[in-house]
């Protein structure tokens, strides 16, 4: 089986031949994550809780990633190709025997109490179905797009309520018993996507209960560009959570869509138009003005965070990004909202004769 002891790092993790059942399952999918793995490996070795057991998921790697793999360990479980992290993390917990699946991406690197804190939290609040963390404020990535994008995850996460709404695997526990009812995640999402937040809504229907824990906090590694940014937000999540909240009939109020936040981006969107009826009418500007100063109002916090961060040069670029992030927000919801009407009626009659 391809289970192997979180015992004493010595070059490699060792495996044993009956090892003593782990509290904590740590399932890692890779695919061509050779930049980051070994350094995502290294850090995990370094945790002070003994007591857990590595699951990696090699999930049709065309790099050197299984070579690095193979570094710490014989014991990978192989997929024959690339069939997307939902079908990784489920071939992994197929194999694991902890009572906690603790799911983590390859690009991602914990700290040494990262497995301690998620093992305290359930036993502290035994009722809880689940645990997710965040990102820390300082991204080995010094790229402004990376540090945008990173700090900003770990804002909204640090601000929202600590019952947690969605589930999410960038560093998310939760307990085997409970992902095994549920059946694990939805193998139909074939790409990096929005699977963690499905299974969420899952556990949560079942009146299951996410702990949102603001201090355990991952270091993420990944370096966005515009274009790998710019899709991941918009057809790898936007469009699909927007498609996953109608279909729920629910919008939720947390995280980065809350109420606020949906009257932020109207009023981005707002100062838009008022800019391009500026053109003609150049009064319309202090309508844009007046829009763009209610936002930044709104994201006052937020704002003043990146300055902290990154200086006023940053923070500025920052607040036009975050702006640009609002716009095309909108644009997915809109798109997303009109294929969900159009295919519920185009569904409805074959729906409704299927009830005669």
């Amino acid at each position: 089986m391809p289970l192997l002891k979180g015992g004493a790092y010595c070059e490699r993790f060792q495996a044993v031949s009956e090892p003593p059942t782990p509290s904590i399952s740590v399932i890692i999918p890779f695919y061509n994550a050779s930049v980051y793995l070994e350094r995502c490996l290294k850090a995990l070795a370094s945790s002070s809780h003994r007591n857990f057991e590595l699951v990696l998921v090699d999930d049709g790697s065309t790099d050197r990633s299984p070579e690095i793999a193979r570094q710490f360990t014989d014991r990978i479980v192989t997929l024959s190709s690339c069939q997307g992290p939902a079908v990784a993390r489920n071939r992994g917990a197929e194999e694991a025997r902890g009572a906690i699946l603790f799911f983590m991406d390859a690009d991602v690197f914990c700290f040494p109490d990262t497995l301690e804190t998620i093992e305290r939290a359930f036993k502290e609040e035994p009722d809880i179905a689940a645990v997710i963390g965040s990102y820390d404020d300082d991204p080995p990535e010094h790229n402004f797009l990376s540090r945008y994008k990173n700090l900003t995850h770990h804002f909204v996460h640090q601000l929202a309520s600590p019952e947690g709404s969605t589930f999410w695997t960038g560093c998310g526990a939760i307990q085997k018993s409970v992902f095994q009812e549920l059946k694990g995640f939805d193998e139909s999402y074939r790409r990096p996507s929005i699977e963690d937040i499905e299974l969420g809504y899952r556990l949560r229907a079942r009146g299951g209960r996410i702990r949102l824990c603001k201090h355990l906090v991952v270091k993420h590694a990944k370096r966005w560009s515009f274009l790998s940014l710019l899709r991941s937000d918009l057809m790898d999540r936007a469009i699909p959570w927007t498609a996953l909240q109608l279909s729920h009939g629910q919008i939720l109020d947390d995280l980065n869509v809350t109420r606020l936040q949906r009257a932020a981006a109207f009023f981005v969107c707002l100062a838009l138009l008022l800019v391009l009826v500026a053109l003609k009418r150049p009064a319309f500007l202090l309508g844009t003005a007046f829009c763009l100063a209610l936002v930044t109002y709104w994201n006052r916090q937020l704002y003043g965070f990146y300055w902290r961060r990154g200086g006023p040069w940053f923070a500025l670029r920052a607040m036009g990004m975050h702006w640009f992030y609002y716009l095309y927000s909108v644009a997915g919801f809109v798109f997303a909202y009109l294929r969900f009407k159009v295919v519920r009626q185009n569904s409805f009659p074959a729906s409704s004769s299927r009830h005669r």
